[in-house]
């Protein structure tokens, strides 16, 4: 006989099996005692003929010693010890068995790596143990004592008759084995429980073994009604009557020596039946449930004229899917229904239906109960794999999803259907969605009879919709209409309670959800489904208990992992697909340098090809299944994934929106700033603009009636983005949208610190997507808007604080009348309070538009009853702005501000605020305050010779910071009002050389316009004058704007050859690529052109290139995270101000008359403002 399976005792060894893996829940498992006869088998030495001795050897050795004819081991071992001593059958034992010459063969490897709950040995030697050091999967404890059972964690290996030069004890002799349970009763205690608990299996022993007649009657004798099954395994050659006896003691035998009978030595019969053994116990092991794979439908071998057939012959196809079809079902119907399918499964189950691939043609020719049962098991497998239904498919799906029609399928898989067809709209456009919703909105309207889901997954459907469109008022209905008939149900809808920002009743909802699992789980061990839904719930509960701050949850347990129902796995899934994603966009975004000089691979034209959902699709997927949010107030489930998925070009805005503004956590978050930077926005069709608006205003009008920090956090990222969104807007929209923002700080609620700023962007971002000249039309709603002394709300900068500068004529209005009184009123004498409501009337007066008595209440604010002229009062502002304040003496109040700016031993001469204020008042009213040239020199000499501090313990930088503004601002006021001011005699080399020395020592453009002051009054110097701009031209960072700036102020001060060369030269730069500093190079172009400084050739030449800087100026060429970005709306502007001067100066261009009629159409107001400027001649 060479079939195992023919073997009588084959069933036996299934029972055997089926404890071992623990196939049935009455199992607690099996475990194994090992006797020297598996020693024997298994181990091995450096001499094949040596062999392990069994007990007739000691027999033999003791009875020749003793000179005794007794065979019985236990008596002669007892007779040996009581003649020569403990020790001397000890050290007998040692010899004999030789332990440090044999090692452990691969049978004791294989023993150990099957999964016993416990390793039982009566033998002396080490190889047991020196075995499991080998085995890492189970890892054994050692329990050489019975003092280690207190330590030693299951499984364990367990030497019941003591170790060879390890413990003092051997047990042999029969006084040994008569006092064994008193002298070794822990472990008696121990295999008492193992025989209760478990089966047991015998191995190296045979009926005769003293050993096995010793355990087996002790097993007999006291554990007779509570044992379980002993099973003596081997080759055991048993005759009727020993089998008989073996069963009688209940040792149920598995006899493998028909299996080897044509071996002829007995320890190789003993050795194979051992292998055979093993190897049918691994070979029983069970396909465990989380180990389902699909069934390949593929045949091995695929000829390519197989291959042609079956995609030209639809008939060949169609009775292959027809032939998949048994297996597909079998497929599904074993699923083990994990929540969400393992990722490596998923790929498996998203390519398993494609020799051949299912196509109109080739389904159409099946039989229709077929073809119908084919398309539902398409169907299952999109469902799993998260998938999205090819147009052709959704078409077939509607011929079958209706229960009303006759259909092979049962009518709750109809419905199934109809619920999946109806989610695949999400990712269909609007025009083909809409009817195929109606069809399926009104199946499953009537499916909760057959389908008791369908209600609830329509209401979760509509949920996610709106939850998308940020309609929350929709949202909290749709969860209202939610039933919790289940625990994932209940988990769906704590999930969008906390978007609602309903943490309480949403934890509650979770919670209870993931203790029904738990009971669940612990009533059926081996369900997946269950198991599964509970590692989502853990996941989700401790991310709730993290953000609540209590401990519970900290780790998920690793049966999850086990059972491919980690959350981890899934979530780092996603992650490295989006990661794979993003470097494949890069890499297609890139050239690839061929070695061969002048070549390269433009990797934008690459094709790519692939069956893999996409990661946006997978995310939804994944979270929609268990109701996971991207966040739990300030804890995050998925966050930087989904951040990371807004970065990819081929996804959608409406869902890229979403994603943004579900992943911030405030109006600053950095993704925020990135999916709705300048440049982004500028790209948005006025489709996506306009449903930006309208659903921003909806959610704000929402949050703005909550008042907890979650809801506050929302408000500001709507806030943030509708501001943001505004420079989209017509002029009469952005009228509406200031009115908005004005009327919503009237909410208490909203004056949260977390809202100044997004408050001052919407305020600031409305009233700038206006035209000035039409501020006007706002006027009064920018003066109500509330000052920050009038709510009460601390000094913050950031506060919003709308200016118009063009508020036109003054009209008799009450209210306007009533509200400058009031901001008057909020002046605060003598406090830098004061600068808010300052600000606000400083360009009314700059107009002309407030009264005579209004000035004069505004002048008593200010001065006080008896004013002191000669000493400015705090009011927060720079001190030039007294110039332009009334006051009842200006000539005095001028010397004042001259004196604070221009007086050197002010003890705050350099800083910041004094620098700046130096230069604002040169461009003050009535031409600007400028130094003496007494005062000019002296100001001068400390300026070029300050010089950046060298502080070590600047180790956060904000000192260097403080200096780069401080140099800057030296710069600023050398060349705006200091250098201007020195006397013809002052403008020597020793002052150049000074002021050339700051330049180059600081590095510091801002200074460049002084030099041309010196070339004005000693042409020495106009050379040296010319190699600085002309460098600027060529360095990088302000260099150019700078450069031109100096050019332009050099020839309003002269003329010369010189001078005309870079102005040739700086037209000539515009022509190259694009380069910081562009929009102030074509600006001051265009100031040149206005002056009558460019020639007929410059015109020439500009009339050719500005076209083409505009058009390649487009937002579309532009990458939002390139520096380009940051002013490529001003290089637009300022080619539209310039092309307006030109056609001033030509009679007509078509070319500049298109960019003039573009740009009124352009993305940005700053664009379309720069046409409405001026009216072209």
């Amino acid at each position: 006989m060479t079939d195992i399976f023919s073997l009588p005792d084959y069933v036996t060894l299934t029972k055997l099996a089926a404890a071992l893996w623990q196939q049935d829940g009455s199992y607690h498992g099996a475990a194994v005692m090992v006797g020297a006869g598996f020693s024997r088998c298994a181990a091995s030495t450096g001499n094949s003929q040596e062999k392990m001795p069994l007990w007739n050897d000691f027999s033999k050795e003791l009875a020749r010693e003793l000179d005794s004819r007794s065979s019985d081991p236990l008596r002669l071992a007892e007779e040996y010890s009581a003649f020569f001593g403990k020790q001397a059958l000890h050290d007998l034992i040692k010899k004999v068995i030789n332990d440090p010459a044999w090692k452990p063969g691969n049978l004791h490897k294989d023993l150990l790596e099957l999964p016993w709950s416990e390793v039982l040995t009566t033998n002396w030697d080490t190889l047991l143990e020196r075995a499991s050091a080998n085995v890492y999967q189970p890892a054994y404890s050692l329990v050489s004592k019975q003092e280690d059972l207190s330590s030693a964690r299951s499984p364990r290996i367990v030497k019941l008759h003591g170790t060879i030069d390890v413990t003092k004890d051997l047990i042999f002799t029969q006084e040994d084995y008569r006092k064994y349970p008193q002298n070794h009763a822990a472990f008696v205690n121990f295999s008492r429980q193992v025989f209760i608990e478990n089966e047991l299996c015998l191995l190296g022993f045979s009926g005769d073994d003293p050993n096995f007649l010793q355990w087996a009657g002790w097993v007999r004798d006291h554990l007779s009604s509570h044992t379980r099954r002993i099973y003596l395994v081997g080759a055991l050659g048993l005759n009727s009557a020993k089998r008989k006896y073996l069963e009688s003691i209940n040792v149920a035998p598995i006899d493998l020596s028909a299996l080897v009978a044509e071996l002829d030595e007995q320890d190789s019969k003993h050795l194979e039946a051992m292998k055979i053994f093993i190897k049918a116990l691994q070979d029983l092991r069970p396909k465990q449930s989380w180990e389902w794979t699909p069934t390949s439908l593929r045949q091995n071998m695929t000829t390519i004229e197989e291959d042609t057939k079956l995609r030209k012959e639809p008939e060949y196809a169609a009775k292959i899917l027809e032939g998949h079809l048994p297996l597909l079902e079998k497929d599904r119907e074993s699923y083990p229904d994990w929540i969400v399918c393992p990722p490596n499964i998923v790929s498996r189950l998203q390519n398993h239906i494609d020799t051949p691939w299912p196509t109109p043609k080739n389904i159409y020719l099946m039989p229709p109960a077929k073809r119908e049962k084919l398309l539902y098991e398409i169907c299952w497998h999109y469902k799993v794999t998260f998938s999205v239904f090819p147009n052709w498919l959704v078409q077939e799906l509607l011929k079958i999803c209706n229960p009303d029609n006759q259909c092979s399928l049962t009518k709750r898989q109809q419905l199934e259907i109809a619920v999946l067809i109806h989610k695949n709209t999400r990712w269909m456009s609007s025009s083909e969605a809409e009817q195929i919703i109606e069809i399926t909105k009104h199946i499953l309207n009537n499916g909760d009879k057959y389908y008791p889901e369908c209600s609830n997954e329509l209401s979760y459907h509509n949920a996610l919709l709106a939850r998308d469109e940020f309609d929350y008022d929709k949202l909290e209905s749709y969860v209202n209409d939610i039933t919790c008939s289940s625990p994932v149900w209940m988990l769906k809808k704590g999930g969008l309670l906390g978007e609602l920002g309903n943490f309480k009743q949403g934890e509650k909802l979770i919670s209870d959800a993931h203790q029904e699992l738990l009971l669940q789980h612990r009533n059926n061990r081996g369900s997946i489904h269950a198991l599964s839904r509970l590692a989502w719930s853990h996941w989700l509960m401790r991310g709730i208990n993290i953000s609540s701050g209590r401990d519970s949850f900290k780790k998920l347990p690793t049966i999850y992992d086990q059972y491919k129902s980690s959350p981890t796995e899934c979530i780092d899934y996603i992650g490295e697909r989006i990661n794979s994603a993003l470097e494949q966009q890069r890499k297609n975004q890139e050239i690839e340098p061929s070695f061969a000089p002048g070549r390269y691979k433009d990797n934008s034209n690459t094709v790519t090809f692939g069956n893999d959902t996409h990661p946006f699709i997978l995310l939804e997927g994944i979270l929609n299944s268990i109701g996971m949010p991207l966040r739990w107030e300030h804890v995050s489930f998925c966050v930087d994934n989904t951040v990371k998925l807004t970065e990819l070009d081929n996804l959608d805005n409406v869902h890229r929106f979403s994603l943004a503004i579900r992943a911030a956590n405030s109006g600053g978050a950095d993704v925020l700033k990135k999916i709705f930077s300048r440049v982004r926005i500028a790209c948005f069709s006025e489709r996506e603009v306009s449903f930006l608006v309208s659903q921003c205003k909806l959610a704000i009008s929402y949050w703005s009636k909550k008042v907890d920090s979650y809801g506050v956090s929302r408000l500001a990222i709507f806030m943030e983005v509708l501001a943001r969104v505004s420079v989209r807007v017509t002029p009469e929209q952005a009228k509406d949208l200031f009115k908005f923002s004005v009327s919503l700080i009237k909410n208490k609620n909203l004056h949260h610190f977390w809202l100044l700023d997004v408050v001052n962007n919407l305020v600031t971002f409305t009233l700038e997507s206006i035209p000035k000249s039409q501020q006007k039309e706002v006027l009064l709603d920018a003066l109500s808007f509330p000052l920050q002394v009038e709510l009460g709300i601390e000094d913050h900068g950031k506060w919003a604080n709308p200016i118009i500068w063009e508020p036109g004529d003054r009209v008799s209005s009450s209210a306007l009348d009533r509200r400058i009184a009031e901001i008057i009123d909020a002046v605060t004498p003598s406090s830098s309070k004061a600068a808010p409501a300052l600000i606000r009337l400083l360009s009314l007066l700059e107009c002309g538009f407030l009264l005579p008595d209004e000035k004069q209440r505004l002048s008593q604010k200010i001065w006080g009853e008896h004013p002191d002229y000669l000493n400015l009062p705090e009011t927060g502002l720079l001190k030039h702005t007294f110039l332009t304040l009334p006051s009842g003496d200006p000539s005095l109040v001028q010397c004042s501000v001259c004196r604070y700016l221009f007086d050197v031993d002010n003890n705050d001469f350099l800083s910041r605020h004094h620098l700046n204020d130096m230069c604002h008042a040169t461009r003050a009213t009535h031409g600007g305050i400028y130094p003496s040239e007494e005062q000019a020199i002296k100001i001068f000499n400390l300026m070029v010779h300050w010089r950046p501090r060298n502080d070590e313990d600047d180790l956060l930088g904000w000192s260097q910071q403080e200096d780069e503004i401080i140099v800057s601002l030296i710069g600023d006021a050398l060349s705006l009002s200091i250098v201007p001011s020195l006397s013809k005699e002052d403008l020597t080399e020793e002052n150049y050389n000074k002021l050339l020395a700051f330049y180059n020592e600081n590095e510091n453009p801002n200074a460049m316009i002084a030099f041309t002051y010196f070339s004005t009054e000693n042409h020495i110097f106009i050379e040296r004058v010319e190699k600085i701009i002309r460098q600027g031209f060529h360095s990088k960072g302000n260099f150019l704007a700078y450069s031109c700036r100096a050019l332009l102020k050099w020839r309003s001060m002269m003329e010369s050859p010189v001078i005309e060369r870079l102005i040739l030269r700086l037209v000539y730069l515009t022509e190259s690529s694009f380069k910081s500093g562009l929009s102030v190079q074509i600006s001051i172009i265009k100031k040149m052109l206005s002056n009558g400084f460019l020639n007929s050739e410059h015109i020439d030449s500009l009339v050719e290139i500005i076209p083409v800087i505009f058009d390649n100026s487009n937002y579309v060429n532009i990458s939002p995270s390139s520096r380009e970005s940051v002013s490529i709306s001003f290089v637009r502007a300022s080619c539209v101000e310039l092309a307006k001067e030109l056609l001033n100066n030509i009679s007509h261009n078509s070319e500049l008359l298109r960019v003039l009629d573009e740009a009124q159409r352009d993305s940005l107001p700053e664009v379309r403002f720069a046409v409405l400027d001026e009216s072209v001649e």
